[in-house]
C-alpha cells in the first residue's frame, strides 16, 4: 500500500513540476507598459487569455536581438496555480529595436508592440 501512495504522490508531484515547463500560448501584453527614459528597457503587463493560467516567465527566443519573439510559461503547481506566477515583466531594449512578438501556438508569433519610426514611441498592436 505505502508503494501505491508514494507512486501516486510521485505522479502528483510530477504533473505539478511539469506544468512550469508547459508553454502558455493564449498570453497578450497588455496596454500597461512602460520605456525607459533612457529606452534600454520595457516594462510590461501580461494576461492569460484564459480563465485557468498564470505566467511564471519567458524566454525571448529571438536570441536577444532584433525583433524579439517572447514565449512564455505556465505557472509551476497544475493548471490554476498561481506558484510563481507574476504578471509583470521587463525586457532589455536596443536603440535599433522595434518589434517585440508573443507566440501563440502552432510555431506562430503575432506582433504584439511595436515602435513608430517617426516618433520613437512604442504602442500595442491590436
Amino acid at each position: 500500500m505505502l508503494i501505491i501512495t508514494l507512486a501516486v504522490f510521485f505522479v502528483i508531484l510530477a504533473g505539478m513540476i511539469a506544468s512550469g515547463f508547459r508553454v502558455c500560448t493564449s498570453v497578450y501584453i497588455t496596454d500597461d507598459f512602460t520605456v525607459s527614459a533612457d529606452g534600454g528597457e520595457i516594462t510590461f503587463q501580461v494576461e492569460a487569455g484564459f480563465s485557468m493560467g498564470f505566467v511564471r516567465g519567458y524566454k525571448d527566443e529571438g536570441g536577444g536581438v532584433r525583433p524579439h519573439y517572447l514565449k512564455f510559461y505556465s505557472s509551476w503547481g497544475g493548471w490554476n496555480s498561481s506558484v510563481g506566477a507574476k504578471n509583470e515583466y521587463r525586457l532589455k531594449l536596443d536603440s535599433e529595436d522595434s518589434e517585440i512578438y508573443v507566440y501563440h501556438g502552432n510555431g506562430g508569433y503575432d506582433l504584439a508592440l511595436a515602435k513608430d519610426a517617426a516618433t520613437g514611441e512604442w504602442y500595442r498592436v491590436s
